[in-house]
């Protein structure tokens, strides 16, 4: 194995998985419970976690690359087989993978509270998220919050309280965690206090996922093509309550048999880019999802699919 053969190790590419949600037992090949860390930075609380109690599945999420790199390493040295990461949104993430009553713990180690107003929709705990952790923990299942900002912390208290679904402990000052982490060192640093929130599921809410089931590749086939509707496709755009479309460019092949339509959507606050594939077949055109550039199949994907395929057979 050389020296870089771990980056290809320990990360679900979750935008190639068959069936939502995630089948995790499947994944680690036993029956353990799982435990999830959102925005594990350089992954050394999550690493020294699964080294401490084998008897778990971790499950690391993450938005950043450099993140994931250094976690893989991480768990390579260590010849851990109890930990898998995902690149991506954890609101999203948390909704989509995880079954109801399937976490026993969420952990979340100084995240940025986004204190200013116009940044409130990248706060993670907001109203939709707390109703996704009352589905996705098992009953008693915990969250776990450190942050360094008392207010913070009292927010996200007050909100937990508000859903319904929690207990939730007094906000207590901590001197440490048990694996320090990189953060933790510059705060204790700066001579910042540390703080530590637990909420424990007592109850359910029921929630939407866009993704459940199994996902199949969308595609329409139609007889005639529109050219001219083709060029006049770019810019055209469709919002609905909880979805949005935009049409931001087409390019062709210079033969003519295939185009490719630059889309964005978004589902509920999710948004893709991809490419959706107009190919001259044997009988007509296909139009269908690249492959290549991946996304996720949700309702807006799939109404961009047959609104293109519509629009260009008219």
């Amino acid at each position: 194995m050389n020296s870089y053969s771990y980056l290809q190790m320990y990360q679900i590419n979750t935008k190639d998985v068959k069936s939502y949600p995630i089948e995790w037992n499947k994944i680690f090949g036993n029956s353990n419970k799982s435990i999830v860390e959102i925005g594990f930075g350089g992954g050394e609380f999550l690493v020294n976690l699964a080294k401490e109690n084998n008897n778990y599945n971790y499950v690391g999420i993450e938005t950043s690359l450099t993140s994931c790199h250094k976690i893989k390493k991480k768990i390579f040295l260590n010849n851990l087989n109890n930990i898998q990461i995902i690149l991506e949104d954890a609101k999203f993430a948390v909704r989509e993978f995880f079954s109801d009553n399937s976490i026993s713990k969420v952990i979340v180690n100084f995240p940025c509270p986004w204190p200013k107003s116009k940044h409130a929709k990248n706060r993670l705990f907001d109203e939709k998220f707390l109703d996704t952790l009352s589905s996705v923990l098992e009953v008693d299942g915990e969250v776990i919050l450190t942050t360094d900002v008392w207010t913070y912390a009292s927010e996200v208290k007050e909100k937990f309280l508000s859903n319904g679904c929690f207990e939730v402990k007094n906000i207590s000052e901590i001197q440490q965690l048990p694996f320090k982490t990189r953060y933790e060192k510059k705060w204790e640093n700066e001579g910042r206090k540390k703080y530590l929130l637990i909420a424990q599921k007592r109850c359910k809410k029921e929630i939407k996922r866009l993704l459940e089931g199994e996902i199949n590749l969308p595609h329409q086939k139609i007889q005639k093509m529109n050219f001219d509707k083709l060029q006049s496709l770019v810019g055209f755009k469709k919002s609905s309550k909880n979805k949005t479309l935009v049409i931001k460019d087409i390019y062709a092949k210079l033969d003519g048999s295939e185009y490719l339509v630059k889309v964005f959507s978004e589902d509920d606050r999710y948004i893709q880019s991809y490419f959706v594939d107009v190919i001259k077949i044997k009988d007509g055109w296909l139009v269908k999802l690249d492959d290549i550039a991946k996304a996720y199949r949700t309702p807006s994907v799939k109404e961009a699919v047959n609104i293109i395929a519509k629009e260009l057979e008219n």
